[in-house]
């Protein structure tokens, strides 16, 4: 189960990197076009901010794996490795629990505008759902890792105990 899920999280990974490279792709066109005074791709700046949405949550849980995130570690590094394990097994709870609250509003507020067929109206219309829909099974993914995280933390938790008492 556990190698399911590393796929599944380095395949939205990439599709992440892919837009990333459409993003960059499509501003770098747009300039070069005004540049010699033509017309730019008319969609590009809306769906530039549907992919800026997407992959971030695409990418969140993978980036969470491997440990790749933004970490303030001042005072951890401060800290011996049984406090430190202490912390991870609270540092997961705390985020599924966050995960999970958000995921399951992201849901709600997602299927409200799917009942209600709120559209986005810019250059291409687009129902809202559509463009929200990542919000939640971004956060199931993240909710999820952190969950995979608890199970490895309280691992290392009882590792520390053994070494201490052993």
């Amino acid at each position: 189960m556990n190698k399911t899920i590393n796929i599944v999280f380095a395949f939205l990974a990439v599709l992440a990197g892919l837009l990333l490279l459409f993003v960059t792709f499509s501003i770098c066109f747009n300039i070069f076009a005004r540049y010699l005074g033509f017309n730019g791709i008319i969609w590009g700046v809306q769906f530039t901010e549907y992919s800026m949405l997407w992959m971030t949550f695409l990418g969140t849980a993978w980036v969470l794996q491997r440990d790749r995130h933004v970490a303030v570690d001042l005072l951890t590094n401060q800290l011996g490795p049984r406090t430190k394990a202490y912390l991870a097994v609270a540092h997961s709870i705390m985020g599924v629990i966050v995960c999970g609250v958000l995921c399951w509003y992201g849901t709600i507020v997602t299927w409200g505008q799917y009942q209600r067929g709120v559209v986005d109206i810019q250059v291409v219309d687009i129902p809202k759902y559509l463009v929200l829909i990542i919000i939640p099974i971004g956060f199931l993914f993240l909710a999820l890792q952190f969950l995979r995280k608890f199970f490895e933390s309280l691992k290392n938790v009882s590792v520390e105990r053994g070494q201490v008492s052993g």
